[in-house]
């Protein structure tokens, strides 16, 4: 983003113009705004707070992880034994529905006679997702991006919220707020809604108070942005070079969140020099966490830190002393999920510094007094009903059916010559995917199809068989469909159109991807490999469906907003600033670079 496109992005801002269109009508609109969080009563929180030792608010400051699929000494060593604040569950501790639903109420028991327990996870749709079954799998974010439905979202964060409340968890890490200004970013990607400020603004804005209003205790990630960094801070710190402006620019997706009552933030490694003056990662930086999100924006909700034992932290600070610094910061909880000993090292430090009086009496009194308002506020000192009594009630009518009008709305033609798209039932099609509900969507309308299943990551050594086994299957075809998840299958859309045959791509990852397939015929992005788009791609394909969706990125070829319909292969007509396609939609967009 440069200097030169901060005024019109302040101008669109104030003028209140949105990157939204409106919604398919069998989404209901969202209620208006709520004033602000659900009130707590103070008597209430400081009488918990007067009954926890310096130990026990120690405790609370924790969010950590384990391995395994169930609760054993060693979890409950270490949730009871440390009075935790929070577990974070992956996939490793998952194996379904209903084995998760009876870890967490597990985990809930064992400090039943004790502050309860935030039960959380990162259910963001897309490419991270934790629960498979007996909850709504939402396409990726940059899907919503495509359908530009404020009233979409809100309703994906209302199913999403419900269906894991049901399963017994109370928080949910998501939705992500970074602004993909960076193409070549590694850890964003479709986990944002886009690279347009105002639009991610409004889409995550909804998504929030969806899954808020389903009582999930909300946890937006990654704050200020780690959008436009081109650095994993699971392995390195990610550096913004961006100024001052540009970096309060892209921080509006978080304060439009904020301003509709979030219940907490999670900070993101990343160095900002030419906002703080050095290196320090957000984490760690007063000025950041103190100064910018409480003072200026005016946040006094939970703020949970990324994990601790990235690299971008771990290498440079040491875990415990990194936990330290990220308190004294302004940050309420440390997340700590995988080695047993940084979890002891965590532990050791915080209760090391708070009776040294390097982290201040009040500090930690403010922290376990946010985390305590949050866990009142959200009711998880409820009883909860009984699991067997959770699992044996249906989700509410309608939850599964939001992944697909998602996916079918997010649909975004982008290219086609006219000729082979849509495709024909009883043409002789041949299917290269690496995601194989493709091929079997594909197959249920056009049994003849063969399918070549390839790896999503193949070795070097099996990349030269998968192109000549491409090669085969398309000399065999009348027309081939490529299914790219990543750029290692692009070369197969170069080995296909060598044969001659025409080639149709359906992206299922970024749609950055569809500019190294410059030999397709035709070009087909639902920016997502889950099963619900891979069904609305199969569904677009055969022109069962429209093609509604525009793009939420700026790419080389084409820009933000573009979209073809199926019919006439030309641009659908967008109201300015509604779908990008016009003037106020490419000041949009250059505003967020």
């Amino acid at each position: 983003m440069s200097a030169r496109h901060l005024a019109p992005l302040v101008l669109l801002l104030s003028l209140g113009v949105c990157a939204s269109a409106p919604a398919p009508r069998a989404v209901p609109s969202p209620p208006a705004p709520a004033p602000g969080l659900p009130p707590v009563s103070t008597n209430r929180v400081d009488s918990l707070l007067g009954g926890l030792s310096l130990e026990d608010r120690v405790g609370q400051l924790m969010m950590v992880g384990f391995i395994g699929t169930e609760v054993d000494e060693d979890v409950e060593a270490l949730v009871r034994g440390h009075r935790v604040g929070g577990v974070c569950l992956f996939k490793h501790n998952v194996l379904g529905a209903r084995q998760v639903a009876r870890l967490n109420d597990g985990l809930r028991r064992l400090l039943v006679d004790h502050i309860p327990l935030f039960l959380a996870l990162d259910q963001e749709g897309g490419n991270v997702v934790r629960v498979q079954d007996q909850v709504v799998v939402l396409p990726s974010n940059m899907a919503l991006g495509a359908t530009r439905s404020p009233e979409l979202a809100y309703a994906a964060g209302r199913a999403q919220g419900e269906d894991l409340r049901r399963l017994g968890f109370n928080m949910n890490l998501a939705p992500v707020l970074d602004v993909n200004l960076n193409p070549r970013n590694p850890v964003i990607g479709v986990r944002s809604y886009g690279d347009s400020v105002p639009l991610v603004s409004e889409l995550g804005r909804a998504f929030v108070r969806g899954q808020q209003a389903a009582g999930l205790v909300t946890v937006a990630k990654h704050f200020p942005g780690h959008g436009a960094t081109d650095a994993d801070s699971h392995k390195a710190l990610p550096v913004m070079e961006e100024t001052r402006e540009e970096v309060l620019a892209q921080m509006e997706p978080f304060r439009a969140a904020i301003q509709a009552g979030l219940d907490g933030l999670m900070t993101a490694h990343v160095a900002i020099p030419h906002l703080t003056g050095d290196e320090l990662p957000a984490t760690l930086s007063p000025q950041v966490l103190e100064g910018l999100l409480r003072q200026e924006l005016g946040f006094d909700g939970l703020v949970l830190t990324d994990e601790m034992e990235m690299e971008a932290i771990a290498q440079r600070y040491g875990v415990g002393r990194a936990a330290v610094l990220a308190v004294k910061a302004g940050a309420d909880m440390v997340l700590v999920p995988w080695q047993p000993e940084k979890k002891m090292e965590v532990y050791e430090a915080l209760l090391a510094a708070t009776r040294s009086g390097e982290l201040p009496a009040a500090r930690l009194e403010q922290a376990v007094r946010r985390i305590l308002t949050a866990k009142l506020r959200r009711g998880l000192f409820e009883t909860p009903p009984l699991v067997e009594e959770r699992l044996a009630t249906p989700p509410p009518p309608g939850n599964a059916e939001v992944a697909h009008l998602i996916a079918r709305a997010a649909a975004t033609l982008l290219r086609t010559d006219g000729r082979h798209f849509p495709l024909s039932p009883s043409a002789r099609i041949a299917v290269i995917t690496a995601e194989p509900s493709l091929g079997e969507a594909i197959r249920a309308r056009s049994p003849r199809a063969s399918v070549l299943n390839v790896p999503a990551y193949p070795t070097e050594a099996r990349r030269a068989a998968l192109r000549q086994k491409a090669r085969k299957a398309a000399l065999a075809a009348d027309v081939v469909v490529v299914g790219l998840i990543n750029s290692r299958q692009a070369e197969l859309v170069t080995m296909a159109a060598a044969t001659g045959r025409p080639v149709v791509v359906v992206s299922m990852g970024l749609p950055y991807l569809v500019e190294l397939v410059d030999e397709a015929r035709a070009v087909l992005a639902v920016y997502s490999y889950q099963s619900a788009s891979t069904s609305a791609a199969a569904a677009a394909l055969f022109g069962e469906i429209g093609t509604p969706g525009r793009l939420p990125v700026q790419l080389r070829m084409f820009r933000f907003g573009h979209g073809l319909d199926p019919v006439g292969q030309k641009q659908a007509a967008a109201a300015p600033g509604s779908q990008g396609s016009g003037e106020t939609g490419n000041a949009l967009q250059g505003a967020a670079r």
